[in-house]
């Protein structure tokens, strides 16, 4: 995954430049991120129209609590970004000082969009300072839009697992039941199908851009090349993808069972983070911060792993992909002795 001969070492360059791509893919996030919310609201809009309260109401919840989690997340970095010397001309800022923009920023998912035009916003101040031939301030400016674009990549990881990953699970469900009228079925597909493809490559985009990104601001570290980074989009594409279609395939048979094993699994993870990163900046050592920290990545865990401190993650990995295999396995082979006899058949 690593290219260690052509590689550079993982710090900030001598020469600070932010590129044309740099810009370009700020505002291809926003637009992707918008396209989710307003993809996801649709879908409970149609539910509501049909009365079809109790998928309404579930994909609101999916919709609202990640979004707080997001909010609360972003106002906790933003406090601890003690260092940025630009704070009051950000939009974080300016949004989180007025209880009603607070309030908007909720149910509207904006608090990644926000973090997302904060890196903008530094990107085009470094690019205006380079063509001024002020090296102190592209430099600065660089070095923010780079902090907050870190930080962005770990909202986009919560709010992915948090959000995206329940919604395609409800809507999968929703599809592999039997109990739905045909034409509503039919009516809803490509409405669903649209959420859920686009919430699959965003899963694996976030996460293959938070490794980056982190590698990035880390010092004495080697980068992730763009070749490392396409091999690890694959890789969390194709773990997402066989776990959220594997929950969603038995919990359309046992829908009780699956949701108390998933909570002993995000207890279990949770747990398990607590007694393995006791040295996260986020928490300050404030224990209500660390319950609360570790058991929203304990959610995030039921899917994929994310590194949350430096160090090695060999065994952490080997030990949550056991996990995986063998939930997968069991619920793959539950799954099959009570399918229909054709499947079977054709299995």
């Amino acid at each position: 995954m690593y290219a260690p001969t052509s590689d550079v070492v993982d710090r900030l360059p001598s020469k600070d430049r932010v590129t044309n791509w740099d810009i370009a893919s700020f505002i291809i996030s926003i637009i992707s991120h918008l396209l989710d919310v307003i993809f996801d609201c649709n879908i409970a809009y149609r539910y509501y129209v049909r009365e079809e309260l109790n998928y309404f109401f579930t994909t609101l919840a999916f919709i609202l609590i990640p979004a707080f989690i997001n909010t609360v997340f972003s106002i906790r970095m933003y406090m601890l970004d003690t260092d940025n010397m630009d704070r009051s001309a950000t939009l974080t800022d300016k949004f989180t000082k007025r209880r009603l923009c607070c309030f908007g920023v909720l149910i509207f998912q904006l608090a990644p969009v926000l973090r997302y035009f904060d890196a903008l916003q530094y990107a085009i101040k470094s690019k205006r300072a380079e063509k001024n031939k002020d090296v102190e301030n592209q430099r600065k400016y660089y070095e923010l839009m780079v902090k907050e674009d870190s930080d962005v990549a770990l909202l986009r990881v919560l709010e992915c697992f948090l959000e995206a990953a329940p919604q395609q699970i409800l809507q999968l469900t929703i599809i592999f039941s039997a109990g739905r009228n045909g034409e509503n079925i039919l009516d809803d597909m490509v409405h669903q199908l649209l959420s859920i493809g686009s919430s699959f490559v965003s899963m694996a985009w976030s996460m293959a851009s938070y490794q980056r990104l982190l590698r990035v601001s880390l010092k004495n570290k080697s980068n992730i090349s763009w070749p490392g980074t396409m091999v690890q989009f694959m890789w969390h594409f194709l773990v997402t993808v066989s776990r959220i279609l594997c929950i969603s395939v038995i919990a359309s048979k046992y829908l009780v069972p699956t949701i108390l094993v998933i909570v002993l699994h995000w207890f279990v993870m949770t747990l398990w983070l607590s007694c393995t990163n006791q040295k996260n900046n986020f928490c300050r050592h404030n224990k209500v911060y660390d319950m609360f920290f570790y058991s929203i990545f304990g959610t995030v865990y039921i899917f994929t792993p994310v590194t949350l401190v430096e160090g090695p993650t060999f065994l952490k990995y080997v030990f949550f992909y056991l996990v995986l295999f063998v939930e997968n396995t069991i619920a793959n082979v539950v799954w099959y002795y009570d399918a229909d006899p054709r499947v079977q058949q054709q299995g």
